[in-house]
């Protein structure tokens, strides 16, 4: 999907996976004390210049970790001025690291209108099959999330396929230690599994070269595969 990046506080270090990118005014320091008001005429102007062009909002402010008061201001304009999903920074990582942070929370948007088609094709397939169940959605550590939290953070599902297999691996076998192998159509996950856990990567998740701050499995991805 399009998404519109909002942020405020510092320049960014480099690129950004966003269609567009607009810089206000407002800024905390690293502590989160206040350095720089909002301005909500800017604001809304900034907003109503990207109606009917994007999918989603996102948006991120330096330090909002530690004070996200500016980032839920934007926030709640957005939702008044626009009819999109609006995802701030904070709501997805409690980690410092402004560009990663930023990142992840335009990657986080992009990803909103797949994760939605998605959930309307399964449950029409499950409608079809007459299975009524709630739907519980794998996350790139292996731990699980609602339908309504994979809408809103579908970012947290990279990587869950072969976190997935892990999960699946130590259940039918019953081990606690090994090397579980997910060869699947195009690639070959390797994980390795030490007292019945996988080690977490503390860096977060690298997405087609973007460093994201989403917890995921520690897996090996090679470019082969069954076809």
């Amino acid at each position: 999907g399009k998404v519109a990046l909002i942020y405020m506080g510092v320049d960014l270090e480099d690129d950004i996976p966003a269609e567009y990118t607009v810089k206000i005014k407002g800024k905390f320091d690293i502590m989160g004390r206040l350095k720089e008001d909002l301005d909500e005429d800017e604001i809304k102007e900034v907003l109503i210049s990207l109606k009917d062009k994007v999918d989603a909002i996102a948006i991120s402010g330096y330090a909002s970790v530690r004070n996200s008061d500016h980032e839920k201001v934007v926030k709640a304009i957005a939702d008044e001025v626009l009819n999109v999903p609006v995802i701030c920074a904070h709501q997805l990582t409690s980690a410092l690291g402004f560009q990663h942070r930023t990142v992840t929370a335009v990657l986080n948007g992009k990803l909103i209108p797949i994760i939605d088609d998605l959930m309307r094709s399964t449950k029409k397939v499950l409608k079809e099959r007459d299975i009524d169940c709630p739907i519980m959605i794998v996350k790139g550590d292996g731990t699980l999330m609602t339908e309504e939290m994979a809408k809103a953070r579908p970012v947290e599902t990279i990587l869950s396929g072969p976190a997935a297999s892990v999960i699946g691996g130590l259940a039918l076998t019953g081990e606690k230690d090994g090397l579980v192998v997910d060869m699947g159509g195009t690639t070959t996950d390797i994980a390795d599994v030490i007292e019945g856990s996988v080690r977490i990567k503390k860096e977060g998740a690298n997405v087609g070269g973007w460093f994201t701050r989403v917890q995921a499995a520690e897996i090996s991805t090679f470019g082969i595969g069954g076809d």
